[in-house]
């Protein structure tokens, strides 16, 4: 009888392990950052170097392969997203917001793509609109 509870206790520390172990990456992901956007896009034919972005982002978990992406930058707009996990790699899904570029205002549809790092996400972005698209923004996000 000793000998069974040794096997089903050691059985049982093996299956917590086990579960502790495989922690899916979104909660790995969860938690607050500060990002920076850098980059230059094509407006009305120019090549132009884009403002910085800086500001927070909050990631929430939505399940093991999705999260929630609300990014509030410093100059006071916000946009949300989703982001879908696989493994490391991260692709928020397109979504929409307004770009200042001097002193207009573009409409633009963004999406992108990258790798969760330990406490950091990098990301190249992509941008589209009338009169303005940009494929090579780095999105730098710091674990807080």
């Amino acid at each position: 009888m000793t000998h069974l509870k040794s096997i089903l206790f050691a059985a049982l520390a093996v299956g917590c392990l086990a579960l502790t172990s495989c922690r899916d990456q979104v909660q790995q992901l969860t938690g607050s950052y500060s990002y920076k956007i850098s980059g230059s896009a094509i407006v009305d034919g120019d090549q132009v170097s884009l403002d910085d972005e800086t500001g927070a982002l909050q990631v929430l978990r939505l399940s093991a392969d999705s999260a929630l992406w609300t990014c509030n930058a410093m100059l006071g707009h916000a946009y949300v997203t989703r982001a879908a996990v696989n493994g490391k790699q991260v692709t928020l899904v397109p979504y929409e917001r307004d770009l200042r570029v001097g002193a207009t205002t573009y409409h633009i549809t963004a999406s992108g793509s990258g790798t969760l790092y330990d406490e950091t996400i990098i990301l190249t972005l992509r941008y589209s609109g009338d009169g303005i698209s940009a494929n090579q923004l780095t999105m730098l996000c710091k674990k807080n």
